[in-house]
């Protein structure tokens, strides 16, 4: 009989690590949005066109964040920090990244799980909230390489941890962090629970993200007891159809001009930092924020490597490997 060996693969979207690599990264980023959205046949031209027009913009949001992504070295960082937890609750399992549409990509973080002997694989959506734009399309592609392969290994999937404890602990702690900042009394300041938003199309097929991201956030919120009005909002709007409401950038207007003068926001459905939050959030939300006269602005950091995300991380690969064996 043959040895069994765990291991871990960390789902991610991924990002352009320089300027020169945000044209490829978006023909793949909008190549992967379209395959739901538009006939097959007209996937990849207008994948293509769509990533000309917009990448001239794209490169100027990056280069204000340092010229690239932070996800692939932040990514990578948790998975060294999940294969240290695991190690000591007695695991030697590898762990690997796969990047749904850049570098480290699914092939070879299978290629290097099937170099290493790996038999039985947990593969970790680092998404918290089930989507059909992040969650399935990253296993589907797992899935789908899988199967070009002759490797063979056990795969076992957690879709969500929306609102897994350890997770919510670790937003509640880093917003607190972030609350502490504030002059303002607790009472005045407004939390934002800020989400990447979705087509509305999404919803209406079935996507259950919009449930599992109030789910974080009521967990959150029964947690942290902070006493302050608290919002939930979208962001990074794309497109002509019609988005999730309400928007976080018209959130912050409407609560500006009603006298807020002091508004939190957490990244609620990030666990790294992105343009979304380096730039949007940090950069255009903050400006937005100034020019309605909202004094106080500040932002909860992403989970990231949070002692407490990572024990996260390390329970949902012993109960997916348990899985397996049972």
């Amino acid at each position: 009989m043959s040895e069994t060996r765990a291991g871990v693969v960390l789902l991610q979207l991924g990002g352009p690590e320089t300027l020169v690599d945000v044209r490829p990264f978006l023909g793949n980023f909008f190549r992967d949005l379209l395959a739901d959205n538009a006939p097959a046949f007209l996937v990849r031209p207008l994948a293509e066109l769509i990533a000309t027009w917009r990448a001239p913009t794209s490169r100027k949001l990056y280069a204000s964040i340092g010229g690239g992504s932070p996800i692939r070295a932040q990514t990578q960082a948790q998975a060294d920090a999940l294969r240290d937890e695991l190690r000591r609750r007695g695991r030697s399992w590898p762990v690997y990244v796969a990047m749904r549409n850049w570098h480290p990509d699914s092939a070879e973080a299978l290629s290097n799980a099937q170099r290493d002997g790996v038999t039985h694989l947990a593969a970790l959506p680092l998404y918290p909230q089930y989507s059909f734009a992040t969650t399935r399309s990253s296993v589907n592609e797992l899935r789908r390489v899988l199967a070009t392969t002759a490797y063979r290994p056990a795969l076992a999937v957690i879709d969500e941890h929306c609102d897994e404890p350890s997770y919510v602990d670790a937003l509640v702690d880093v917003t607190r962090k972030a609350l502490r900042s504030f002059k303002a009394a607790p009472t005045d300041i407004h939390l934002i629970f800020s989400a990447h938003g979705l087509p509305l199309s999404y919803i209406e097929r079935g996507d259950p993200y919009v449930e599992h991201v109030k789910r974080s956030m009521s967990a959150t919120l029964s947690k942290l007891k902070h006493p302050g009005p608290s919002h939930l909002s979208y962001q990074s709007r794309l497109g002509p159809q019609k988005w999730l409401a309400p928007s976080t950038d018209t959130l912050l207007e409407e609560l500006g001009k009603s006298g807020t003068r002091a508004v939190c926001v957490v990244p609620v459905a990030f666990v790294t930092e992105h343009v979304e939050t380096l730039n949007e959030i940090d950069i255009q939300y903050r400006e937005i924020a100034r020019a309605v006269h909202i004094a106080e602005f500040e932002r909860a950091c992403a989970v990231k490597c949070h002692p407490s995300y990572i024990r996260c991380l390390a329970d949902l690969a012993e109960r997916a490997v348990a899985s397996l064996a049972a």
